[in-house]
């Protein structure tokens, strides 16, 4: 009960980005060795911050590499928070808005950038990734593929075991 989100509204909504954080843990799950993901979902401004949603998610295969569980997260939040907010903000802002996606894996943007993972070939299969439809998706305007520092991920919370 003591652990709270707080968030604050300092800016005009029409200059309020989204911004989504995604995140993983390889093999977090000891037990069946399957990973986490987190996905944070935000309205951030010079003088805002206000989190809209946070996911954990345990994911339904063994992956086999760092780059697989990020991109499994990724798509985990880009359909599941990212294209929803979307849809829901840009009536609730009045203007197009985009989505400002950082995902922890710098393999894993240029798996996104170039929509090509050959030593993935099983992700499609296993997982219901398709690195081509990521791709696809970061050409569009409405989404921009951006880098961020492991330390400033804001997600890892949500793929993180809490201890008391």
């Amino acid at each position: 009960r003591e652990l709270r989100q707080i968030g604050f509204i300092g800016d005009e909504f029409r200059d309020l980005p989204l911004y989504l954080y995604t995140d993983a843990d390889v093999a977090g799950d000891r037990s069946e060795l399957k990973s986490t993901s987190g996905v944070f979902l935000v309205l951030v401004g010079t003088h805002s911050f206000c989190p809209l949603c946070g996911q954990s998610k345990k994911q339904t295969a063994v992956s086999h590499s760092t780059v697989e569980v990020e991109l499994v997260a990724c798509n985990h939040g880009l359909r599941s928070e990212g294209l929803p907010a979307l849809l829901l903000w840009e009536p609730s802002l009045g203007r197009e808005t985009s989505l400002a996606l950082y995902p922890d894996n710098q393999a894993t943007m240029r798996v996104i950038q170039t929509g090509k993972a050959p030593t993935l070939r099983q992700n499609r299969r296993v997982h219901q990734v398709c690195e081509a439809w990521f791709h696809e998706r970061i050409k569009s305007y409405d989404i921009d593929l951006n880098d961020c520092a492991t330390h400033a991920m804001d997600a890892d919370s949500f793929t993180k075991h809490f201890l008391r």
